[in-house]
């Protein structure tokens, strides 16, 4: 006979509790099961008569600080009707041979959302193995579910990568930037790995894509003209902007070097400054530029080139852009800064996916975002350096659950 404010207590549909045990650190439900007969597979009736039994301890989500456990005497049947024997009670709340409930693995899914596997493996007296492999099934069948509601949507791709294990091993993530939804991660970079797998995709897939927002590396140029015909390239702004900023720090290290000793070090404690907005500077950041530019006019005149090439992307109207561009390359050749003619050329070699960008406005924004998140994952465990196991990480992070 069940017990029913214990078995509203356990709260699973398919189960009756009948006895509720309480110690320190456990609460132990024996539990039946509601109906005790399943259909016959064969022919459709009632099956009824016991077959075998087998007893199972269960482990369900914690209450009010303790273990919770399930003890059930598992039953298979057998169909008077046609004979049909060994006929499995098949429970929603208990799947197949677990050891877990479902809502004590989806817990457990949440619990290592940002926290190592192994902690929350010790917190629930379980080994790192078994969170492993649960967390694992549950993300593998939502992120096949995520991946295909956003490739029915996606009109654009942003590519980006980022460092497994810094300058020997790089993956990317491919992102969807308009609707800012993770597509894939992908352990490879190389051209041919990333066609070969674009190439998985169906054609009517390929030719939807529109847009495919990337930086100046020219293998990701020939990945999208191979498998996207449709596809405008759009040069991420972030990386331009990275661009012109790395001329302007190998200028500012020319420049440290030709100085003395007090004054390096006030090159080398500005090298942040010099690289911030220019709307973002503090009265003291002002002065710091200030006093380096008198020492400098070159260096002076390299932010200068910064600031105006940050500003026109800024500007909203595209026409107005492209002059603006034209402008700054005229200033560049002005101002005989060797570095800056480089960054300039390497501009100008882009200058029609530039102004895809113009157009578009379509940027690497979330991509940036979720490089961020990314090493934030890899502090926490540690590194990841399985890409799979990262990948889990990522969506796992950007999942409602």
């Amino acid at each position: 006979m069940h017990n029913n404010l214990v078995t509203d207590l356990l709260d699973l549909p398919d189960l009756v509790a009948t006895e509720l045990i309480q110690t320190e650190k456990y609460l132990t439900f024996i539990v039946d099961y509601k109906t005790d007969h399943v259909k016959c597979p064969i022919c459709g009736k009632k099956a009824d008569n016991i077959h075998d039994r087998r007893p199972q301890s269960i482990q369900d989500v914690p209450f009010r600080d303790k273990k919770v456990v399930i003890k059930i005497v598992k039953k298979r049947y057998s169909c008077k009707h046609c004979g049909k024997r060994a006929i499995p009670k098949n429970l929603k709340s208990i799947p197949g041979y677990s050891r877990k409930t479902e809502r004590f693995k989806f817990y457990l899914l949440k619990q290592t959302d940002g926290r190592d596997y192994s902690r929350v493996a010790r917190e629930n007296d379980l080994s790192y193995t078994s969170i492993k492999n649960s967390v694992n099934t549950q993300i593998d069948t939502m992120i096949e579910k995520a991946q295909l509601e956003t490739l029915d949507k996606v009109e654009a791709i942003s590519i980006d990568e980022f460092a497994i294990k810094k300058k020997h091993k790089y993956a990317v993530a491919l992102t969807d930037p308009i609707n800012g939804k993770l597509i894939e991660v992908l352990s490879s970079r190389k051209k041919k790995d990333l066609i070969e797998y674009f190439n998985t995709w169906p054609e009517e897939l390929r030719e939807q894509i529109k847009y495919f927002s990337m930086d100046m590396w020219s293998p990701y140029k020939a990945v999208a003209e191979t498998v996207f015909p449709n596809a405008k390239i759009v040069v991420d702004k972030f990386h331009l902007v990275t661009a012109i900023n790395n001329a302007l720090d190998k200028l500012r290290k020319e420049e440290q070097d030709k100085q003395t000793a007090a004054n390096r070090k006030k090159f080398y404690k500005s090298r942040l400054t010099l690289l911030m907005a220019g709307e973002d500077l503090d009265d003291d950041g002002h002065q710091r530029l200030i006093e380096i530019f008198k020492l400098s006019p070159a260096l002076e005149k390299a932010w200068e080139l910064k600031e105006e090439f940050r500003d026109l992307l800024q500007i909203p109207d595209v026409k107005e852009s492209i002059q603006a561009l034209n402008h700054w390359y005229e200033n560049v050749s002005q101002s005989k800064l060797s570095l800056f003619y480089r960054a300039k050329g390497t501009v100008k070699r882009w200058e029609q996916h530039i102004i895809n960008y113009f157009k578009t406005r379509i940027t690497n924004g979330f991509a940036e975002g979720l490089n961020n998140k990314i090493k934030l994952i890899k502090r926490i465990g540690y590194g990841v350096p399985k890409v799979e196991n990262l990948k889990r990480r990522v969506y796992l992070s950007l999942l409602s659950i």
